[in-house]
């Protein structure tokens, strides 16, 4: 039997202020506001830096090999790199949840 997939890799444009217009609403996005503020709640790790990206990869599980070109690109960007736990029973909730220009949807953590 497989592990229930509850962790996601996204990554967030200037974390601060989106984190604020889409938990508060002001910002129309694929899923009502609520939703967000579940996601932002229960961060497990984040980075916005090159120096955190090493112990970031390590808790993604993810080789270093596969993912550090593209991660490094999206945080010289201003992007925050942001793994959170949320439980649904649709699997492709949060990619469609995260599929724009402020949260792009990168990975589920198996």
């Amino acid at each position: 039997m497989t592990k229930a997939i509850d962790k996601y890799i996204v990554a967030v444009y200037d974390y601060d202020s989106t984190v604020k217009i889409v938990s508060d609403g002001t910002k129309l996005m694929p899923k009502e506001a609520g939703v967000y503020k579940d996601f932002f709640d229960n961060v497990v790790i984040s980075c916005n830096t090159f120096g955190e990206l090493k112990k970031f990869i390590k808790a993604s599980k993810f080789a270093k090999k596969d993912c550090m070109h593209y991660w490094e690109g999206l945080v010289s960007l201003d992007y925050t790199l942001v793994i959170f736990k949320y439980v649904s029973d649709d699997e492709n909730f949060v990619e469609n949840a995260c599929d724009n220009e402020l949260i792009k949807f990168i990975s589920a953590v198996r």
